[in-house]
């Protein structure tokens, strides 16, 4: 035996007996002390600018020098008007890097790289950033960079025309893949084509989008009623305040400013159905989409904890084992409960495998989903999942920049201040009768909206070594829809 090579073993052995802590012979039997957490309450970081813009300020006195500051803002896509579509998303691209009206494009990206600070935005469907990153000793500086950039953006005229020619190259590798298909195909079946959140930007509108247009954007959006505001990292919280309502919080409404008006809420008829769109490649892409709820809903923990035993819990979740596991039909299988902000939202899952495995791998996420509904959960396995819930919880709020941005999120949407607070009490409270009850309430197969994105010839006759053609997989009419050309969304014929 190697004496000194053992030494140090011996030496943690000696030292683990002496504090008491025996090791186990048995990974399972290792015991860990009761894990205390107190969840942050929103209103101790919550300050009110004077101009009544909410900033969430969550310090970390002992971290490292940097400050990183979000300025979120109410309005998006759905504020397009028609013909420009893809205004939003190339307004959010461009506030941070086409310079201001006191410094060029190059200027500010100049002193940004002196400071080792990182300025960038982004706009989507609904709401958008700009965020800034900074070294503490360089925060006023970083700031007057940020508050340019949010009230005096310049939108530099070369830098529009890049982002317009790198977004038409994005349009044009839209039929791509089998996976941009479908998030291209399934709003249309589940929203229609007019409503914002179906895809609608095209070549046309990307052209029609002029620097006058994200002006005017820009001129809309500027209003103290669309702002909210994240902070986190090495700061004094009284200092910060301050510096806050000298800059973000001075900022007034200007004449063409205004609220950003409420999200609209879709009216389109869906139908239920298996939808099949041809796309010759190896891989399919299969999604389904099931009608859900709101966050608000009474039922919504006990249908969260259902989605998560279905699809949402990863590698522990019941297709994932099935489908993945068992069958080795994919390498990932998941479900997702939409929280349905604005409207209510969907119960939504999805995988990709081989052409012909696509009808097999329906009936088997469809078996699953019935034998949710058909046998109530074990008071093991609920167990299991409700600790696993709880004690994977915090880890939510592992960062000061996850807290504040929590907050801001939850401000912009409208839900109820700290909505988090009793998130652990509630999920123990939800039995295997609840689960069974909400895998009824919104499993109903009837008003499933299915699309498989592939080679459709194969994807409709099945696997020969799991007989079952795709129109037999569930009880819906079988449809199929045309690729659309990428950059006008005109269906191909």
């Amino acid at each position: 035996m190697n004496r000194l090579a053992t030494t140090p073993l011996l030496l943690a052995l000696a030292a683990t007996t002496a504090l008491g802590q025996v090791i186990p012979e048995r990974p399972e039997k290792l015991a860990y002390p009761p894990l205390t957490f107190q969840v942050p309450k929103a209103r101790d970081a919550k300050v009110l600018l004077k101009n009544e813009v909410p900033a969430y300020l969550v310090a970390d006195p002992t971290g490292v020098p940097l400050v990183r500051i979000t300025v979120w803002w109410r309005g998006g896509a759905y504020m397009e008007p028609v013909g420009k579509e893809g205004l939003a998303s190339l307004f959010g691209s461009q506030l941070a890097v086409g310079g201001t009206q006191k410094r060029d494009a190059a200027a500010v990206e100049d002193r940004l790289d002196s400071l080792a600070a990182t300025l960038s935005s982004s706009c989507g469907s609904t709401s958008g950033s700009l965020y800034l990153q900074v070294q503490e000793k360089d925060l006023a500086e970083g700031m007057d960079l940020l508050v340019q950039a949010l009230t005096q953006p310049a939108f530099a005229e070369d830098r529009l025309d890049l982002a317009r020619k790198s977004a038409r190259q994005s349009l044009e590798r839209r039929n791509d893949a089998v996976t941009s298909i479908a998030r291209i195909q399934m709003p249309y079946l589940l929203f229609g084509d007019h409503f914002f959140a179906s895809e609608k930007t095209t070549a046309a509108s990307l052209d029609a989008i002029t620097r006058e247009d994200l002006l005017a954007l820009h001129t809309a959006l500027l209003h103290p009623a669309n702002l909210v505001v994240a902070v986190s990292g090495k700061f004094e919280k009284k200092a910060m305040a301050d510096l806050l309502n000298r800059t973000v919080g001075a900022i007034s409404a200007g004449k063409a400013a205004r609220p950003s008006p409420k999200v609209p809420t879709p009216d389109f008829a869906r139908t239920p159905g298996l939808y099949v769109c041809d796309k010759d490649a190896p891989q399919a892409m299969l999604q389904w989409a099931f009608p859900g709820m709101r966050r608000g809903d009474p039922d919504w923990y006990p249908a969260m904890v259902m989605n998560h035993v279905l699809g949402g819990g990863g590698f522990t979740a019941r297709l994932m084992k099935k489908i993945r596991s068992d069958e080795g039909l994919t390498y990932g299988v998941r479900t997702r409960l939409e929280e349905g902000a604005y409207w209510r939202g969907d119960l939504t899952g999805g995988l990709q495998t081989k052409n012909r495995s696509v009808a097999y791998a329906l009936r088997l996420a469809l078996a699953e989903m019935q034998r949710l509904k058909d046998e109530p959960l074990t008071e093991a396995e609920l167990t299991s999942l409700k600790d696993g819930l709880v004690e994977s919880f915090p880890a939510q709020w592992a960062s000061r920049q996850a807290i504040a941005n929590r907050f801001a999120e939850e401000q912009l949407t409208g839900w109820p201040e700290d909505w988090w607070v009793d998130y652990r009490e509630k999920v123990k409270a939800v039995t295997a009768a609840d689960v069974q009850k909400m895998a009824k309430r919104l499993l109903d197969t009837e008003k499933m909206v299915i699309l498989a994105v592939g080679k459709a010839s194969e994807i409709e006759t099945g696997d020969p070594d799991h007989p079952g053609a795709l129109k037999d997989a569930a009880k819906l009419p079988l449809a199929r829809v045309p690729l659309r050309d990428p950059l006008t969304l005109k269906p191909i014929p």
